[in-house]
């Protein structure tokens, strides 16, 4: 009998009521649900040797003839002993509770035993199996499954899935037609749970990782649709606006000249919010790109079409940042600040107005009605704030923007459902920051030299912490903490830089400490702030020049790559230095590579190769990284998949694995 995918579990051989709620009871309802519970280790049971070749305590398979075989009762304990043989010799064997091993033991029968000698000279709870060319249990590569419940063992839910994919049906693959070193689905399917050799697995389970990638993306593409049928806007009338005299439009208050890169992801915003349908759009850029520029030149096209706008920024200190910026750099526009301090007394402007604002802005929108919301570093917000509100305008044109370097195959994949400006080019007055991994001994030599550097450059450092408080974890209790780290510096600057003043910021400050510390460091009445990482994003200091972050192997490279962003942004000389206590030479070797590397990307990739996408995608919604069988770290795969996708997209086709609809929430502009 033939298994389609499609079909119930129940309809294979072996499966009644009871296991079906068993396998319904963890998600497993089709044919296709069980043939993609996959094995999480195999044990090779291929080698088969012969009784005196058997080492003690070591795992091996044996093929013999049993000679005699008993079972004793012991109250409720049983113990069956059997006495097997093959041409060197003759091997004792012993199962306890196990009276059903019986079956198999037929004096005369040939049979595969695999387990591990004891130190009497027998063969333990040994799996056993007739000797035949196609096995399960011994004699191959054996695959073993996460247990699905006490009353599915191991060895029957093995012999069900073998009665599987030896009837599976064969089905529809266009995929393969486009790609020549990868099996069709349903061969890969069979080599995951029964492969001849091992070099065969990770093709197989590419196949199926690059099937799921397909699902997702074809999945992301249908919400792009779905969102350009159903949100339409308000078409802005962008007055004085013309692509092909862009540079004549630019406002001259801007004191710079835009790179290739900004204009083009500036233009390609016009474009979508000059369109009725609402745009959804995510702009990209690495630290220091300029993202704050294009995003307030987009807000000016809607003001000036006699409409609000909204930027919305994660932290206080961020908002107040893209006040002060905006207002220098497009002084005509009228700005109101509205984070939860302004909320209470919130009122709405006459004319035409860019709020700027924490999360708070976001429950004004009724009012505001926006025809542009923009959200900078979104994903610090939650599903629930990001929801797209319906106002008389319609949806307002949503763009997000994120400085989390993610690589473009990658970025292409995961954000497919969104139209994506990247700006992949760093203003020309940037230049990189000094990187050094500094040793132990040379610390109390960092601490003078920076005293010297504030004096010689009247700029200022910031010094980031992991911890706030000392860790109580012992393995935690050498990483400086803020507190900790601020009197120690006090004490040493008191006596050797009297004139440099400290301050300390930390999210548990009160609201007022915290503003006076943000103040007095904008002010330059602060020389070295000593800090957590809530600078990653917000605090952009021009004058800062020296950035020094102790416990820099807790970071990913992507962190600190963030954080290195934070200095140097006058286009001034400046300087980030590595605190480490831990002596592991591999993450010394990363660290080592973060300082003679300064392109977002390129750590981003380095970062995906060593850790994971956790450093990429652990400050996301929750799911994100629930990819069952593909990588985020298999850069090569997910280009593979988004070629093979432009192909697949021309014909009628459907992905043999569906995307998880539990990574939906975690997408940009999906809610």
């Amino acid at each position: 009998m033939a298994y389609r995918l499609t079909d119930p579990v129940e309809k294979i051989a072996g499966i009644g009521l009871a296991l079906k709620k068993t396998l319904n009871d963890v998600g497993i309802e089709t044919v296709q649900d069980l043939a993609l519970y996959l094995p999480y280790r195999y044990e090779d049971r291929s080698n088969i040797t012969t009784i005196d070749q058997l080492e003690i305590d070591k795992p091996a398979t044996i093929k013999a003839v049993v000679r005699k075989a008993g079972i004793q009762y012991k109250g409720r304990r049983t113990i069956v002993r059997a006495t097997i043989e093959d041409s060197t010799g003759k091997l004792s064997c012993i199962w306890f509770n196990n009276r059903f091993v019986m079956n198999q033991l037929k004096e005369g029968a040939e049979l595969y035993f695999a387990g591990k000698l004891s130190d009497r000279g027998m063969l333990v709870q040994a799996t056993i199996e007739r000797a035949t060319a196609d096995t399960i249990h011994t004699g191959r590569l054996v695959p073993f499954y996460t247990q699905i419940s006490d009353s599915l063992k191991i060895g029957s839910l093995r012999r069900i899935l073998k009665r599987v994919v030896d009837n599976l049906a064969e089905v529809s693959d266009p995929v393969i037609k486009e790609l020549d070193d990868y099996p069709d689905f349903i061969t890969a399917i069979k080599t995951l749970h029964f492969p001849e050799n091992e070099e065969e697995i990770a093709t197989a389970r590419e196949r199926l990782a690059l099937e799921e990638l397909l699902g997702l993306i074809k999945h992301s593409q249908a919400i792009k649709k779905n969102w350009k049928k159903e949100h339409q806007a308000e078409k802005l009338e962008l007055a004085g606006y013309d692509s092909k005299d862009f540079a004549k439009w630019l406002p001259e208050s801007i004191p710079f000249e835009l790179t290739g890169a900004q204009q083009r992801a500036t233009k390609e915003i016009m474009e979508s919010i000059g369109d009725i349908v609402a745009m959804n759009r995510m702009l990209v850029g690495d630290v220091g790109s300029g993202k704050t520029v294009v995003a307030g030149l987009a807000c000016l096209a809607a003001v000036e079409s006699g409409q609000n706008a909204v930027l919305t920024a994660p932290t206080q200190i961020l908002a107040q940042q893209h006040l002060n910026s905006l207002k220098k750099l497009l002084p005509t526009i009228n700005y109101q600040l509205l984070t939860t301090k302004q909320s209470k007394d919130f009122k709405l402007n006459n004319e035409p107005t860019l709020y700027i604002g924490t999360h708070a802005v976001l429950n004004h929108l009724e009012k505001i009605k926006p025809a542009l919301l923009i959200y900078d570093e979104q994903h610090r917000f939650g599903v629930k704030q990001r929801a797209i509100p319906q106002t008389k305008l319609g949806t307002p044109h949503l763009l997000t923007m994120s400085a989390t370097p993610i690589p473009r195959s990658l970025m292409l994949t995961l954000f497919s459902h969104l139209e994506l400006s990247v700006i992949d080019e760093l203003p020309a007055n940037q230049q990189p920051t000094t990187t050094w991994l500094v040793p132990k001994k040379k610390r109390e030599e960092s601490w003078r030299w920076l005293g010297r550097t504030l004096q010689k450059t009247a700029g200022q450092a910031l010094v980031v912490c992991p911890f706030i408080e000392p860790s109580r974890h012992e393995n935690l209790s050498n990483v400086t903490a803020a507190t900790e780290l601020v009197e120690e510096l006090k004490n040493y600057y008191s006596k050797n830089f009297p004139e440099l003043n400290l301050g300390l910021l930390h999210g548990r400050l009160k609201e007022t400490a915290k503003d006076k510390i943000i103040a007095q460091t904008f002010q330059q009445e602060i020389d070295i702030l000593v800090t957590t990482p809530v600078v990653e994003v917000g605090v952009d200091l021009p004058a800062a020049n020296v950035m020094i972050i102790e416990g820099a192997e807790r970071f990913g490279l992507a962190s600190l790559h963030q954080l290195r962003g934070r200095v140097g942004r006058a286009g001034q000389e400046s300087f980030c230095l590595l605190f480490t206590s831990n002596s592991n030479q591999q993450v010394n070797q990363r660290l080592k590579s973060f300082t003679e590397t300064h392109d977002g990307l390129k750590l981003a990739e380095q970062d995906l190769e060593n850790r994971g996408a956790g450093d990429l995608f652990g400050f996301r919604q929750s799911g994100i990284s629930d990819l069952r069988f593909a990588s985020w770290a298999n850069l090569e795969l997910i280009q593979t998949a988004h070629q093979t996708y432009q192909n697949l997209k021309k014909h009628d086709w459907q992905p043999l694995i569906n995307y998880q609809p539990s990574l939906e929430q975690s997408l940009p502009g999906a809610n």
